[in-house]
């Protein structure tokens, strides 16, 4: 239980960048270039957006702070949350919200005011450093000299800890040391086949427990009992189908019909539609980072539209498996309510999915397919509804009669 709680506390801490950078951004300023700096002295009084090799910030964002480059380097100061992807990430200023960092190396080394998610190689946070929250994520290797308000949960090769912890230190690691100077105000559980090693002088406010790492640690978080993914995959559909259902009859009953009664149509068009979505990703994310170099707010602009591209996606493929399901209920259940229609096609669906699931790569592809066939059916849809020809039966639309012969004028 201690594992799945690390785990699932991390991705709880991780999910708001994720959400962040995610969502359409109306507003902010968006830069891009071989070399951004906000110097000393200048006030972004804006969310700030930047794509670029070298980030520099000595000077004010009132806003959040979302980089993707090469090496960032913080030292000024963020009102909101700093959200980074790079290769080394080196924040001495103060964060006033979260900081959330997926990086070769980062250094913590001013005061956060939230949390510290950090995914890469190797962190540290310095002797100087405060974080008022939590410091979570997964690394190589995590040192922790300076003050931690909350909790360390956290997944590492080695973790050393020298500063202070108010809270717990909950984490599952190879070597684990508490040096001469570590204070820990709570409970010191850790999941590792060797002993930490506790020097002298370090303090432990609460108890230490060891135990060994479960044999599949970092197989897979989702829970293994097929009755458990049976439950969740139904409640699921349900969650996703039945409000839709409610919403917009006219379309789920439209796409399971395209499911329905022109499968190998919906296969191909979704084949096709799955295949044209990742290359227009692709082209756009080609398109923001060059135009980010040449011209910021073009390539601004290229970003917004490749976050929402992106949405896009994941809304389609959590929604395609609904018509699969429908048309699965519609050839059960006959001339019955479309609730219950649904109900026993999410059942039927959600036991073959878990069934295949069950042997190697089966699983993975009958949820592709399932994706693949409801993208399709979607097209197919959206073809019919706006009466493009042969979609409605599937065949192309009848030539037009032959004219009548005109019969002569009589002589005069």
């Amino acid at each position: 239980m201690a594992s799945r709680r690390t785990i699932l506390r991390s991705l709880l801490l991780a999910l708001p960048l994720a959400l962040l950078a995610g969502s359409p951004v109306a507003a902010g300023d968006f830069r891009g270039s071989q070399t951004v700096t906000v110097a000393e002295g200048e006030t972004v009084t804006d969310d700030l957006y930047v794509g670029a090799g070298t980030v520099q910030i000595a000077g004010t964002v009132e806003g959040d702070a979302t980089i993707a480059g090469g090496t960032v380097t913080i030292t000024g100061t963020v009102d909101g949350s700093l959200n980074v992807a790079a290769g080394t990430v080196d924040v001495v200023g103060d964060v006033g919200g979260a900081v959330r960092v997926s990086g070769g190396n980062v250094r913590i080394a001013g005061s956060v005011g939230r949390d510290v998610v950090v995914f890469g190689g190797t962190a540290t946070i310095d002797s100087n450093a405060t974080v008022s929250g939590d410091v979570a994520g997964g690394v190589g290797t995590l040192t922790v000299n300076g003050a931690v308000g909350g909790d360390i949960l956290a997944g590492a090769g080695d973790i050393m800890v020298n500063g202070s912890v108010d809270g717990n230190l909950d984490v599952s690691v190879t070597n684990l040391t508490l040096g001469s100077t570590a204070v820990v105000g709570g409970d010191v559980n850790y999941r590792s086949s060797r002993d930490a090693a506790i020097d002298d002088g370090a303090q432990v406010g609460g108890d230490v427990t060891r135990s060994e790492p479960p044999p599949n640690v970092g197989t897979s978080a989702l829970p293994d009992n097929p009755i458990v993914t049976f439950i969740g995959l139904l409640v699921g559909l349900l969650l996703l189908g039945w409000p839709l259902l409610a919403l917009r009859p006219r379309f789920v009953l439209g796409t399971a019909e395209a499911v329905r009664l022109s499968p190998l149509p919906s296969f191909g068009l979704g084949l096709a539609g799955w295949i044209g979505q990742f290359l227009l990703l692709i082209l756009l994310f080609i398109c923001a980072v060059l135009f980010g170099i040449l011209a910021g707010p073009i390539g601004g602009a290229f970003f917004a539209v490749f976050v929402i591209v992106l949405m896009l996606v994941v809304i389609v493929a959590l929604v395609a498996a609904v018509p699969v399901a429908m048309a699965v209920g519609e050839l059960v259940l006959r001339d019955q309510s479309p609730y219950l229609g649904y109900l026993a096609g999410a059942a039927l669906l959600a036991l073959v999915l878990v069934l295949l699931s069950l042997l190697p790569v089966l699983g993975g592809i009958a949820t592709l397919v399932v994706w693949i066939m409801g993208l399709g059916a979607f097209i197919l849809y959206f073809a019919r509804t706006r009466q493009v020809p042969w979609t409605r039966t599937g065949q192309p639309p009848p030539l037009p009669p032959a004219p009548e012969p005109v019969a002569p004028a009589p002589a005069a």
